[in-house]
């Protein structure tokens, strides 16, 4: 287990998703909320799917996943936290 915060903890679920840009979500509509609160306010069961997330994951304090093992999981899906000019205004607070 990580004591330590992921550097991916910063980045918007959209960002972790891989969300295409042009995707409407009330996630993006509420970039300062963690989507796995918003989704569960519409559906309670939606907590279910979020544990497993790599957004969810990605922000708790003692992740089951390894840095190594995020870093893996992010550039299979084609994103490199090294390479990211993303605006972390928008991003939940930590």
């Amino acid at each position: 287990m990580e004591s330590e915060m992921s550097p991916y903890s910063k980045l918007p679920c959209w960002v972790i998703m891989n969300c295409a840009d042009n995707n409407r979500c009330p996630a993006k509509e509420m970039p300062h909320r963690d989507c796995w609160e918003i989704f569960s306010e519409v559906d309670r069961k939606a907590f279910n799917i979020c544990q497993d997330c790599l957004v969810y994951l990605s922000r708790q304090e003692e992740s089951i996943l390894s840095r190594k093992e995020m870093d893996q999981i992010m550039l299979a899906k084609g994103i490199d936290v090294n390479s990211l000019t993303v605006d972390l205004q928008h991003a939940p607070k930590r």
